[in-house]
């Protein structure tokens, strides 16, 4: 017999002394509209799994209900601790505790018996998943189990990088013995190690193509093996796997930086004119060809969103930080004309004034609107998530790319990422990627020559018109010796995070994957991070400085 027990987490080390989990069974789940509402509260014993021929469809619907719950969480907890979102005065608690890095055991968005749920389900339908059933030489049910494997990979992940160590199982926990087990406790990189053994063997296994329910398309509810691969290389310090996964997933899905999606002013007798196409919205369009990987959350069926709301009521905001980021930079038409800004701050952000008038989102701009930032506290990219909220995107993927390979010493193959886009053109071209940085034999990781990517562009390109042109504005300064010139451009990769990925939910993370690297590289200490984040803490900018010199303040405390 199989026991049902709803708990508190206090910490995953104590609570699995008493919990039992609950797993979803295809008795309670008879439609679509109910898959993604199900609170998944039946449990069913291993005899009655695997009868009829959708279970494991069902109980992948019931996991995806579970992750759900970590949408919100997963956007404020990367954001809110970041340099780019701001809190305001009608802020509630919770949002004001993530804030201020002084998180209390009832906050409503840090609940880790969520994630451990996510998990438990996994581990559950993986263990009874039959993923050696053969039809006419394939294997149906490999799919699922891979893209399940996924996303109890993707959770693990979230678990370590904000609570410090992840406690690693992969059996479901089912009954009182089973949660009197030892489990190990792992920290990112211990937990990388695991999770890469697990993942590798599936990296070429295709996700499942499940369709949708209503107008909400879920076959994008998976994070593609290699992404998370490259981001666990990465997080271990593994550049060349991580660049070499980073490139096997945009050749083989053909994922390029499209300029089609930029944001562009129109031209007048070859100058900037006073109308602007704002087609760098679209790149958040489930369906786009950009969006990779999204939760979605539609809450006709029961499940609370609260990111949408927060944002239209105004508690949270755009920082000043992430407002300027985007003021300072220069769009270039050519050398004889430009304009102050970048275009993605429109799609970014937006005047909350003007959602509901007539007034089309790509006109009646001027570039003398960057000179202000007057109403401009509304988070566009959440009104286009559409309740889906958008994990993994092509540029991140080319941002993480370039983060990889300028840490192999090819700053200047970093910056084209950047500035010029990868294909043919730019890799033969010695003035952007100098000799120097090609191997005798080309590695694999650096073939962008295929067809496939000849309309590859420079990720700026999508802001600030023709960087690929600039001489003047966004260049390449060599600097004294290579360590310097790695440093300067992963401050570039750093800065192009928040033009092109902010309020996305990286924010925090990315920020401190680079520090603690640069810690363990003796490259620099916590400041890089605190320096970062404490200024938009204005007036109380100097204690929230000293409370991020200590790197455990960057993780939330598991309160016992």
């Amino acid at each position: 017999m199989l026991y049902r027990t709803k708990i508190k987490y206090k910490s995953m080390k104590k609570a699995l002394k008493i919990m039992i989990f609950t797993v979803v069974s295809s008795a309670v789940l008879v439609s679509c509209s109910d898959l993604l509402g199900v609170d998944s509260s039946r449990l069913v014993s291993d005899k009655e799994y695997g009868h009829s021929p959708n279970d494991s469809l069902y109980s992948t619907f019931g996991i995806l209900s579970k992750l759900q719950k970590l949408a919100d969480s997963y956007v404020l907890l990367g954001e809110l601790r970041g340099d780019l979102l701001d809190v305001t005065e009608s802020s509630d608690i919770s949002l004001r505790e993530i804030y201020s890095f002084d998180i209390s055991k009832n906050n409503k968005y840090v609940d880790l018996n969520k994630y451990y749920d996510v998990i438990n389900n996994c581990n559950y339908v993986l263990k009874n998943l039959d993923s050696s059933k053969v039809d006419a030489g394939r294997k149906l049910e490999l799919s699922q189990y891979a893209a399940i494997k996924s996303i109890r990979a993707w959770t693990y992940m979230q678990i370590a990088l904000n609570f410090k160590t992840a406690t690693y199982y992969v059996d479901p926990i089912l009954t009182i013995e089973d949660s009197k087990k030892a489990y190990p406790e792992y920290t990112i990189e211990e937990l990388a190690d695991a999770l890469i053994a697990d993942l590798s063997p599936l990296k070429d296994v295709p996700m499942p193509n499940i369709g949708s329910v209503g107008s909400y398309n879920i076959s994008f509810s998976y994070f593609p093996i290699r992404f998370l691969l490259g981001d666990l290389y990465l997080w271990k310090g593994d550049y060349q796997h991580a660049a070499t996964e980073y490139h096997d997933l945009m050749f083989k899905n053909r994922l390029i930086v499209n300029k089609a999606y930029s944001a562009t002013w129109q031209t007048d007798n070859n100058t900037i004119s006073n109308t602007a196409n704002i087609g760098w919205m679209s790149s958040f369009f489930v369906g786009s060809g950009e969006v990779i990987s999204t939760i979605t959350c539609p809450t006709q069926f029961g499940q609370r969103f609260d990111l949408d709301s927060l944002n239209y009521q105004g508690k949270i905001v755009p920082s000043k930080i992430a407002l300027d980021n985007w003021t300072s930079q220069t769009y270039f038409l050519n050398e004889a004309s430009n304009a102050q800004g970048d275009l993605r701050k429109y799609g970014s952000v937006w005047q909350k004034s003007r959602l509901s008038s007539n007034t089309s989102y790509s006109s009646e701009f001027k570039p003398t609107d960057f000179a202000t930032d007057k109403d401009y506290n509304y988070i566009f990219k959440y009104k286009l998530y559409n309740q889906n909220v958008v994990v993994y995107r092509t540029a991140l993927l080319y941002l993480r790319y370039a983060e990889a390979v300028n840490r192999l010493n090819k700053p200047n193959l970093a910056f084209a990422v950047l500035k010029n886009g990868l294909n043919s053109t730019t890799m033969y071209n010695h003035a952007i990627i100098p000799v120097n940085e090609k191997d005798s034999v080309s590695a694999a990781f650096m073939n962008f020559g295929d067809f496939r990517f000849n309309n590859n562009a420079g990720i700026r390109m999508r802001g600030v018109g023709n960087a690929d042109k600039d001489t003047t504005f966004y260049v390449f300064h060599q600097q004294a010796n290579m360590r310097d010139s790695v440093l300067y451009v992963e401050n570039l990769i750093q800065q192009e995070l928040a033009l092109e990925t902010a309020f996305e939910g990286n924010r925090f993370h990315d920020l401190m994957r680079i520090a603690f690297r640069r810690i363990k590289n003796g490259e620099g200490d916590a400041s890089y991070l605190a320096n970062l984040v404490s200024k938009k803490h204005v007036g109380n900018e100097a204690a929230i400085k000293t409370k991020l010199m200590n790197t455990d303040n960057w993780f939330i405390n598991k309160k016992e």
